[in-house]
């Protein structure tokens, strides 16, 4: 009877280790995830309301008087690199639409459409700016990032790859934080650059097909 006893004290003992190490377990990665949303701040829907599809130029022109966007387009071509869009050779492109739109104070989004000669766009390239001379809450463009991030994997899926150095930097350095998506359909990337002191803040994403 003390043999059984001990076992079953012995048992009891371990599950209850074994409790209180997945509890604390989930505690730690509810903190995380609480103080990541702890620094966020709300962001505009205009702000990160990106189009997750591509179609015709036309389409993309409507919307932006719809919203009354600045057309900004250049009288010549403005050349991409592969490393944003792997298949800027594969096509010829018309010189890209271009509009600045202010979603929000002291935000300034830019937005390019490539399209070839039948009206299909293969690039839609966002650029979300501080604009000159504005002070921007620091989490503000972490915010926007973030957001975006979860639009996009919602739309497209889980990323291909994600690499984020913010997180890590403890100094004035710059940093790069970026994001891939691939489907079959449609890809998507997403990166940031910025520094620690928030005096330099800048996000990018490319929308593309081949």
């Amino acid at each position: 009877m003390r043999t059984e006893n001990k076992q079953r004290t012995f048992i009891y003992i371990t599950f209850l280790i074994i409790g209180i190490m997945i509890t604390n377990s989930c505690n730690s990665t509810k903190s995380k995830i609480s103080k990541t949303e702890e620094n966020l701040i709300p962001v505009a829907e205009k702000t990160i309301d990106v189009d997750i599809s591509l179609g015709k130029i036309e389409k993309y022109i409507d919307i932006e008087k719809r919203i009354n966007s600045e057309d900004v387009t250049r009288d010549y071509f403005v050349d991409i690199g592969e490393g944003i869009y792997p298949f800027i050779k594969n096509h010829s492109f018309e010189i890209p639409k271009e509009f600045k739109f202010i979603p929000e104070t002291s935000i300034e989004l830019s937005k390019s459409y490539y399209y070839t000669k039948d009206g299909n766009v293969k690039l839609i390239l966002y650029e979300w700016n501080k604009m000159d001379t504005a002070t921007v809450d620091s989490r503000k463009f972490k915010s926007i990032f973030i957001n975006l991030e979860k639009i996009i994997t919602a739309k497209i899926g889980q990323y291909s790859s994600k690499k984020i150095e913010s997180d890590k930097l403890k100094n004035d350095k710059t940093y790069r934080d970026d994001v891939k998506w691939k489907s079959s359909e449609l890809n998507a990337y997403l990166f940031r650059f910025g520094d620690r002191n928030n005096n330099y803040n800048q996000i990018r994403l490319a929308i593309y097909k081949d």
